[in-house]
């Protein structure tokens, strides 16, 4: 039993990142795999012989038959995600290996924790960008195609989960580093 509560917490990170990995590559394998790709759209104010569309309208663009560029635009947000979670994961399960030696205030934890942060956010980012791009692309092939409809826009999600979880890491690593700092001021006092 002791064994398990030392190895617990390296248990967890390392099953929490297989996790992450596994989903984004199912959902991205998803998207290469799909009969069709659904792309959320915007229409703007528009008019035709029959119809009137007032005001942006959110709707949702179906391609029918995707090309091979479309689906690697759709899969390229989830691959960056599958390599965000793996290496958050691994970073993680090193501060939680420290956790069994009872030195969790090691410098080194702070700069991993800090690392961490910056890799989800640039992670969020970077996946929300491509999305964004692909959208764009596909959007625009789609318009091409078939003339006289109103003009799409792709939604464009900022990565909110990323930042809050970026910023709260970024937090933790402060909270490692200022009391790696408080650790050493202390050492010998004790």
């Amino acid at each position: 039993m002791n064994f398990v509560r030392r190895h617990l917490p390296e248990w967890v990170a390392l099953a929490t990142a297989a996790a992450g990995v596994l989903l984004a590559c199912f959902a991205g394998i998803g998207s290469l795999v799909a009969d069709n790709l659904l792309v959320p759209v915007t229409v703007a104010e528009a008019a035709g012989g029959s119809y009137d569309l007032v005001g942006p309208a959110e709707t949702t663009l179906r391609i029918a038959a995707p090309t091979a560029a479309e689906r690697l635009w759709a899969f390229a947000p989830s691959l960056v995600q599958a390599v965000q979670a793996a290496v958050v994961g691994l970073l993680l399960f090193r501060v939680a290996r420290t956790l069994r030696t009872g030195d969790p205030f090691a410098p080194v934890n702070a700069v991993r924790v800090l690392v961490c942060a910056v890799v989800v956010l640039a992670g969020g980012l970077l996946a929300s960008a491509l999305r964004a791009l692909g959208h764009r692309a596909v959007v625009e092939g789609a318009a091409g195609a078939s003339p006289g409809t109103p003009p799409l826009e792709p939604v464009v999600d900022l990565p909110v989960v990323a930042m809050v979880l970026g910023i709260g890491l970024a937090a933790a690593g402060g909270f490692l580093r200022r009391g790696a700092v408080l650790r050493e001021d202390v050492r010998g006092l004790v």
